[in-house]
């Protein structure tokens, strides 16, 4: 029937509207450690099966601050050349156009980005990530930056913060890492439609939603 089409295509119009919108799926707020801690004994916000390396450490003073959903408490600082840290085991098989965002300090007015920021699927080859901060006067302190560049959808992404330069008291902190993304719409309208039954007499934004029926 006309209407029974009518309620089919307005579900599966709104399933794709909301499979659309951009879903922060993984956050980490590094902990809150009593002092200073080594990755391996920090208890971080999400555990296995992602884990946390490298040659930098947990700290628990100068929090984030200064942007939306700063979570003071622990931070990892870079404070010797060549220091890393190393997200691994993080599943974004089921996103696509994925974002990575992160608290950011810098100690020294005229640095910016010497603080790099590489993915990887594998361990081995690992793809760089880009950014800027303001430089010059006045910008020491916390920003949240958002990366540019290609982020794989894979079941095991890595993310690893590298120290590419640290002269004159020059010290990196990060924090509250960040993955959003939408999640991948199966391309069929059999798909599309098994979807939408899974909106059946659900009421979201004052609209009610009616599973969807094929005609006999």
């Amino acid at each position: 029937s006309k209407m029974t089409k009518f309620y089919s295509l307005l579900a599966a119009s709104i399933f794709a509207v909301c499979m659309n919108a951009q879903t922060a799926f993984y956050s980490e707020n590094m902990g809150t450690p009593s002092g200073t801690t080594t990755l391996a004994a920090n208890i971080f916000q999400v555990g296995p099966p992602v884990t946390y390396t490298g040659t930098a450490d947990v700290r628990n003073n100068s929090g984030s601050a200064g942007y939306t959903g700063a979570s003071a408490g622990g931070n990892i600082l870079f404070n010797t050349l060549n220091e890393n840290f190393i997200i691994s085991g993080i599943d974004t098989s089921e996103y696509e156009n994925i974002t990575l965002s992160f608290g950011h300090n810098k100690t020294v007015n005229n640095s910016s980005n010497e603080l790099t920021v590489e993915v990887s699927t594998d361990g081995i080859v690992w793809t760089p990530l880009t950014y800027t901060r303001p430089t010059g006067s006045g910008t020491n302190g916390w920003v949240l930056i958002t990366a540019s560049g290609s982020i794989p959808t894979t079941e095991n992404l890595r993310i690893k913060f590298n120290t590419s330069t640290v002269t004159g008291g020059l010290q990196f902190r990060i924090d509250d890492v960040s993955l959003s993304g939408t999640l991948i719409v199966l391309g069929t309208d059999n798909a599309i439609a098994t979807k939408a039954s899974l909106v059946k007499n659900t009421v979201v934004s004052n609209t009610i939603f009616f599973a969807a029926k094929s005609d006999v």
